[in-house]
């Protein structure tokens, strides 16, 4: 690791628009960034991901947890997955990894080239920090949660700056920090209020699981999904240093659930923006970024009761259950950390192609059969041949 630098913990992960990793470390309260030197990030375009015309993904590491945990000498009971992330410009994919849970976890950062996990050495990159305040206490939440993990729960970078979703000690918890990148010891915070519609009240604790930044009409705007799970809109121009802000609630994904993640694509069929989150306890979702900037704020305020259903801006299911972890590859392939659909158990870094987000070998049709019919003309296709 960068000299005198050590990971406490290894969390959200996040990239700029060149080489730089952004690791958040809830531990110790604090964003690295690391430059990683150009020879260490291969390119995969020459790693074939599977065949989008016939809607075939390829399993990139099956049991990946068992992988990682025959690299770091444990069992994949021990192995944790935090956050995933790729390398835009080369398409290599990145790992939080904690061997170990709870408070004695140790992190590691891990990539997949060309289907092969390895260690990343964070001893050859440059390496720089911020603190974003860590909560340095003990307390947890009323079913055991460690409230020092959501310390950092998302990191976004946009247009210079890095926007880290999390919470505080304080009463008014719900943080959002906005800062620039290269680091200085500027931290923006914002503190965030919404109004979350399956409790019917005002909220500042519960933080943003996860987030995203778009231009929606123009201009610059926060879409963050909360635990439980409003959808909300802030734009940037709202988050300035010691702000109370208001975030206004367009959508509920459904009682019972957690985001887990948001991407951002633009659909072949339509060339129109969407955004996809996934969820833990429900089906993803693909929201228009129209629909988005459109959105009128749902009911709030003083007798205003709960809603304990999907509501506000239009959500259309996506079939993605066991997502653990997703990010995009490039504009035709995404890339998962999944259950999978049929053995229990078995954890696996497969690709699914844009924009429906479904492998066909994952269900039984009338189309399997050697003699059924073929509307769509894949039986004509060769076989796929894997590098």
């Amino acid at each position: 690791m960068a000299q005198g630098v050590r990971l406490q913990s290894a969390g959200a992960l996040a990239f700029d628009n060149g080489n730089v990793l952004f690791v958040g470390d809830t531990k110790a309260g604090v964003v690295h960034a690391f430059a990683l030197p150009g020879e260490t990030l291969e390119d995969q375009s020459d790693y074939r991901l599977g065949r989008a015309q016939s809607f075939e993904g390829r399993t990139l590491v099956q049991n990946i947890d068992a992988k990682i945990g025959e690299m770091l000498g444990v069992t994949a009971e021990e192995v944790v997955i935090n956050d995933m992330v790729v390398h835009k410009p080369t398409g290599q994919i990145f790992l939080s990894i904690h061997k170990g849970r709870g408070p004695d976890a140790v992190p590691f950062i891990v990539t997949v080239d060309h289907g092969v996990l390895e260690r990343v050495d964070l001893s050859i990159a440059d390496h720089s920090s911020i603190s974003i305040g860590p909560i340095n206490n003990d307390e947890t939440l009323e079913f055991g949660q460690s409230l020092n993990n959501l310390a950092i729960t998302d990191i976004d970078y946009y247009d210079g700056e890095i926007f880290v979703a999390g919470v505080s000690n304080e009463e008014f918890a719900s943080k959002l920090r906005r800062v620039p990148f290269p680091f200085t010891n500027e931290v923006n915070t914002s503190s965030i209020e919404i109004w979350h519609a399956v409790h019917a009240q005002f909220e500042t604790r519960a933080p943003i699981i996860t987030q995203d930044i778009r231009e929606l009409d123009s201009v610059p705007t926060l879409i963050a999904i909360y635990a439980c799970t409003p959808i909300v809109r802030i734009p940037l121009s709202d988050l300035q240093d010691g702000a109370q802000v208001r975030g206004t609630m367009i959508g509920e994904m459904g009682f019972g659930n957690t985001p887990i993640d948001i991407v951002s694509f633009t659909n072949p069929m339509d060339n129109s923006d969407y955004m996809l989150v996934t969820n833990t306890n429900r089906s993803a979702a693909m929201i228009s970024l129209p629909a988005i900037a459109s959105a009128d704020p749902m009911p709030f305020g003083e007798g205003v009761g709960p809603v304990f259903s999907v509501a506000g801006v239009e959500q259309y299911p996506m079939p993605m259950s066991g997502t653990l972890h997703l990010d995009l590859i490039d504009e035709q392939w995404a890339v998962t950390i999944r259950r999978h659909p049929e053995e229990l158990g078995r954890i696996d870094m497969h690709t699914v192609p844009i924009p429906f987000f479904f492998d066909r070998a994952d269900h039984v049709v009338e189309m399997n059969w050697a003699d059924g019919p073929d509307p769509f003309g894949y039986k004509g296709l060769p076989p796929i041949e894997y590098n």
